[in-house]
């Protein structure tokens, strides 16, 4: 969520500092999903169910999820950082060939006192959820988060003004790789594109912290695709942390807005719109995080119909109860349920056609150490 809205303080010479993750996970989808053999995203079948996983592929099946190698440094006033993927979650971060390694970011900064400015591959400012299992609370991610853009290509200029954070940029479109499932007319799919036309996008994001119990953050993008496709997307959250008793207690509250005009999809040019809302709660009791997320969807056929699940949207709810236990420093472990509902029979069952509720178990090992 802070990504994109640092100040600009003068910066020192410093680094390189190397960081790394690894996350492992294990998914037990109770409706049994029929198998999508050598594609687990392939279109042709009933795929929702996998937005539920740890590693949005496969159920029943042990999985790396993702495994990180990131490097951020200074020189004077210029800073510089990347990020490569590897693993399954490696595909939504990147336009590379087979899907399993991808360059999530790569940007050098310039620090102009009063603005900065960085150019390259960065995080989105959009949203509250990030792609790395061991920056967010959950196993598995919201249905906003599958909306969102993941990184942008592109520009950006932010600073710090009277307790403000602020920050607008100009970007190649709506994330690194455009997703020809929604934008291309071929659900067979084709390898997404860095960049498959001439247009731009314009991102934003404005955010404050006046109190600890209350943080405030509004982000934003639109994008035009070859002339046809327009997709803007309004992303606003609340958060905080609040002590009652002995027990810290964090909280984020988000909201979210999302309309592809003429979008193209198998069904021909449509406008589709999706918005949801999402609270999150969480506390500490020693080593053990108690975390639950409520979250509903009005999805308009974006998700829906990218994932071959029919183009005329649904209505889906979820809620989701993870538990984590700090094994040693910088590894926890985790095991997560939830529970999602829809009014349509979206979700694969292998046991009773399709179904309008899935139930996932999953355990997940997330190791971060400092280095």
């Amino acid at each position: 969520m802070t990504v994109g809205v640092a100040g600009t303080a003068a910066a020192e010479d410093g680094g390189p500092e190397i960081s790394f993750g690894a996350s492992t996970s294990f998914a037990y989808d109770i409706a049994r999903p029929p198998d999508q053999g050598a594609n687990p995203n392939s279109t042709t079948g009933n795929t929702l169910n996998s937005l539920s996983y740890a590693s949005w592929e496969q159920d029943r099946s042990f999985n790396i999820d993702l495994i990180q190698l990131g490097i951020t440094g200074t020189r004077g006033r210029a800073s510089y950082g990347a990020k490569l993927d590897f693993g399954d979650l490696a595909k939504l971060a990147g336009d590379s060939f087979d899907g399993d390694i991808a360059l999530q970011e790569g940007w050098i900064g310039y620090d102009m006192d009063f603005l900065g400015l960085t150019a390259g591959r960065f995080g989105t400012p959009i949203g509250y959820e990030v792609i790395e299992p061991w920056g967010r609370s959950n196993i598995s991610t919201s249905y906003a988060w599958g909306l969102q853009p993941v990184n942008h290509d592109g520009l950006k200029l932010h600073g710090s003004a009277a307790g403000i954070d602020m920050m607008i940029g100009v970007v190649n479109g709506f994330t690194v790789a455009d997703d020809p499932i929604i934008n291309v007319a071929n659900p067979t799919g084709q390898l997404p594109a860095n960049d498959t036309d001439d247009e731009k996008g314009v991102i934003g994001s404005i955010g404050g912290a006046p109190f600890e119990f209350l943080n405030w953050y509004v982000s934003g993008i639109y994008t035009e695709l070859a002339d046809t496709q327009d997709t803007s997307m309004v992303n606003a959250i609340i958060s905080g942390a609040v002590q009652p008793g002995n027990y810290g207690l964090t909280y984020a509250i988000e909201g979210q807005w999302r309309e592809d005009a003429d979008a193209l999809v198998t069904l021909g040019q449509q406008d589709l719109e999706s918005w949801s809302i999402a609270a999150y709660l969480g506390t500490n009791v020693g080593a053990t995080s108690l975390d639950l997320r409520f979250e509903y969807v009005d999805d308009g056929g974006i998700l829906t119909s990218r994932q071959g699940a029919g183009t005329g949207g649904a209505d889906l709810w979820e809620i989701t109860a993870t538990a984590s236990w700090a094994l040693v420093d910088g590894v926890d472990f985790r095991v997560e349920y939830r529970h999602n509902d829809a009014n349509k029979d979206i979700f694969g069952d292998s046991r009773n056609a399709n179904t309008d509720t899935q139930d996932v178990i999953q355990a997940q090992l997330v190791w971060y150490p400092e280095l």
